[in-house]
C-alpha cells in the first residue's frame, strides 16, 4: 500500500479501505515518503477507525535520517492509539490462537551480485547511507540491519509460538528469494540483492523448527508484485501488490 502525499490520492486509498469492509489492516511498508510519513499516517488513522498494524519500508526513509523518522512514528502513534508500529509493539494477541509480530528488516544481498546495489537509489536518498564513506560500508550497515531484524523477529516469534497456534509476521523485504519476481529471470543478479532479507528467512525457519502443529504466515511487500509461496509445511510467505491509485485488496483475510 502506498499512501501518497497528494490529498486526492490519500482520499482514494482511505475510501477504498473503508469499502473493503475491513475491521483492521496490516501494512507492510512503503506507506509514504520520508518527509510525508507522519502526515500521511495521521490522515490514515484519522479517517480509518480500526487498528492499523504497520512496519516501514525503504521509501518511508527517503530524504530523512532514519532516527528522525522513528521519532515521528513514535509521536504519531501516541496521538492515534489505532496506529500500532509493530517494530516496538512486541507480540500482539489478536485472539487466543492468533498473534502478530513484525519489524522492517532490510535487504542483505546474500543472493545475486551485491556490487550492483550501487545502482539502486536508497543509498543516496536516505541520509544515514549517503553519509557513509563508500559502498562497502553501506553494505556492511545493511547486513547489520538485516541481522538485527532477524534477531528481533526470532525473539518475538519464539514468544508468540509458545502461546498461539498461528503467528503473522509483518516485514517489508521478502525473507526468501522464491517470494520475489526475480528468480530465473535475466535480472536476478541485479534484483535479488535488493529484494531479499535472507537472514530473516533463515532465522524464522530455525525458530519454527519442528513445531508441526503451528502456522507462521510472513506478510511482506517491497517488490510490488503479488506472490504466495509455501516455504515449509508450517511457513508460508505472502507478498502484497502496490498501487498509487486507491486500490486496496485483501492479500490475507483473518477471521477472528
Amino acid at each position: 500500500m502506498n499512501i501518497s502525499a497528494l490529498p486526492f490520492l490519500k482520499r482514494l486509498h482511505v475510501l477504498s479501505l473503508k469499502r473493503s469492509g475491513a475491521d483492521g489492516v496490516f501494512i507492510t511498508g512503503d506507506i509514504s515518503s520520508g518527509r510525508w510519513i507522519e502526515s500521511d499516517l495521521r490522515f490514515l488513522a484519522k479517517h480509518f477507525s480500526g487498528p492499523i498494524y504497520f512496519v516501514l519500508g525503504n521509501h518511508d526513509y527517503h530524504g530523512r535520517h532514519m532516527a528522525s523518522v522513528h521519532d515521528d512514528i513514535r509521536r504519531v502513534c501516541q496521538d492515534y492509539p489505532n496506529l500500532i508500529w509493530m517494530t516496538e509493539a512486541g507480540v500482539v494477541s489478536l485472539s487466543p490462537d492468533v498473534a502478530l509480530i513484525g519489524a522492517e528488516g532490510w535487504y542483505d544481498a546474500q543472493f545475486g551480485d551485491p556490487e550492483l546495489l550501487r545502482w539502486t537509489t536508497d543509498w543516496f536518498q536516505t541520509f544515514d547511507f549517503l553519509h557513509l564513506e563508500d559502498h562497502h560500508k553501506r553494505l556492511e550497515m545493511w547486513r547489520k540491519m538485516s541481522a538485527a531484524s532477524a534477531d528481533h523477529i526470532s525473539h518475538n516469534l519464539e514468544r508468540a509460538l509458545d502461546d498461539h497456534k498461528t503467528v503473522y509476521v509483518l516485514t517489508h523485504f521478502p525473507p526468501w528469494k522464491e517470494a520475489t519476481r526475480d528468480v530465473g529471470t535475466a535480472f536476478e543478479n541485479f534484483w535479488l540483492p535488493y529484494n531479499t532479507n535472507c537472514a530473516l528467512g533463515a532465522a524464522i525457519e530455525r525458530t519454527v523448527g519442528g513445531r508441526k502443529k503451528k502456522r507462521v504466515v510472513v506478510l511482506a511487500g517491497h517488490t510490488h508484485t503479488p506472490c504466495r509461496v509455501r516455504v515449509t509445511n508450517t511457513i508460508e510467505c505472502v507478498v502484497a501488490g502496490a498501487s498509487y491509485f486507491g486500490k486496496v485488496r485483501p492479500e490475507e483475510t483473518i477471521i477472528i
